[in-house]
């Protein structure tokens, strides 16, 4: 199986080929001169598709790493995957950009722009933001919670820059966000999300977030609803997902796109994922959540794949799992391709597992997939095929 590992790159290559922000954003886009605010991993590559179609523009791009950004508009690299002081600085960009803008306003969104661009609802401290943010993370909080809770903490989430601006706001998005509505993707700048102040507290409460009195007082309080806005959503993840089922296809393989995304707990959707039907390549796409105790070097991609490693062992299959942004969580990796070999080579993972070192262990076996930012960011993409 270690012979397809070049032929599977190359299909999840043309999967993240599918979802290029500059393609994607400059044939959504056409017409008069207009402000733009780009939120999120694909916010570069948003503004230069932008830049192709448009008369001319102007504004803000917040994005996670440097990148080329058309003249006329601000590069602000926000931090990731908790907001600090970048981060609040181009929230505060972001609305100042909506509420000066003098004429067309359009939004580019993408995933990972929740924490690259932040303001605290008033009466939440920033501190707040950044503590429930850790908590969530390491505690396996799905998207969809996380989301809940940013969109009534934050003045910027939930149609906030929305709110603030003085005209309608074109809203295009890159989504990252399995099966979910448009305003999840970034916790929703320029879209509301529906107001529920209780089951945000009890999403806290649920992962040992403590909440201040202080807090509940502020979220609790519903914001004006946002002034008017119209959304396209340009691609997601099963776009992605048919577009390395189209390329395992052209190598002769039969391939299907699972219908189901990938969610809820990593080990449980990971045993449904992998006992399927032999001689098929199956991909899914969507984001499973994960429970992080160790501190090792690792990702929910990498973990996936060292797991599926343990289940494939011996067997003639092959598993790969991509972070279509380029970077599994702390692995300083995309993710991994395994096979039914790499437990024979890299030995009993039981203790990789348990201390979340799944990229170390990946990496001395040699099945690492190389890190490294792709400009977009259509969340997770996994395959597997076994004879």
């Amino acid at each position: 199986m270690r012979n397809m590992r070049t032929q599977i790159e190359r299909w999840l290559n043309a999967a993240i080929d599918s979802v290029d922000p500059v393609d994607l954003t400059r044939s959504a886009l056409d017409g008069p001169p207009a402000t733009v605010v780009a939120i999120g991993k694909a916010a570069a590559g948003m503004c230069r598709g932008a830049a192709d179609s448009l008369s001319s523009i102007d504004g803000i791009c917040i994005t996670d790493t440097p990148d080329d950004v058309p003249d006329g508009i601000d590069l602000l690299i926000g931090d990731h995957p908790v907001p600090e002081m970048a981060s609040l600085e181009a929230g505060r960009r972001a609305f100042e950009a909506v509420r000066t803008a003098p004429g067309r306003i359009v939004a580019l969104v993408s995933g990972g722009g929740s924490a690259l661009c932040e303001m605290p609802r008033a009466g939440i401290d920033f501190s707040f933001i950044q503590y429930v943010n850790r908590i969530l993370l390491r505690s396996g909080a799905s998207i969809d919670e996380t989301n809940l809770v940013r969109g009534h903490i934050s003045a910027i989430k939930c149609g906030g820059l929305a709110r603030a601006a003085r005209r309608p706001i074109e809203t295009l998005i890159i989504s990252d966000v399995a099966g979910s509505g448009p305003e999840v993707v970034a916790s929703g700048p320029t879209l509301p999300m529906k107001f529920e102040p209780n089951r945000a507290l009890e999403t806290m409460k649920e992962h040992g977030v403590e909440v201040p009195e202080s807090v509940w007082d502020a979220m609790s309080q519903p914001p004006r609803h946002p002034g008017e806005t119209s959304v396209q959503v340009l691609a997601d993840g099963k776009d992605a997902a048919k577009a390395a089922a189209g390329a395992a296809r052209s190598d002769g393989f039969e391939a299907t796109v699972s219908a189901e995304w990938i969610s809820g707990p990593l080990d449980a959707y990971l045993e449904r994922f992998l006992g399927g039907p032999k001689r098929l390549v199956t991909i899914a796409a969507g984001e499973a959540t994960l429970e992080v105790t160790g501190e090792g070097s690792g990702g929910r991609n990498s973990h996936a794949a060292l797991l599926a490693a343990s289940q494939i062992a011996d067997r003639d299959a092959i598993f790969a799992a991509l972070a279509t942004d380029g970077v599994d969580g702390a692995s300083d990796s995309a993710g991994a391709i395994v096979d039914g070999s790499t437990i024979f080579r890299g030995g009993d993972p039981a203790l990789s597992l348990a201390s979340f070192d799944s990229a170390g262990y990946l990496k001395s076996t040699g099945d690492l997939l190389p890190s490294g930012t792709t400009g977009t960011n259509v969340a997770d993409l996994w395959l597997t095929y076994q004879v």
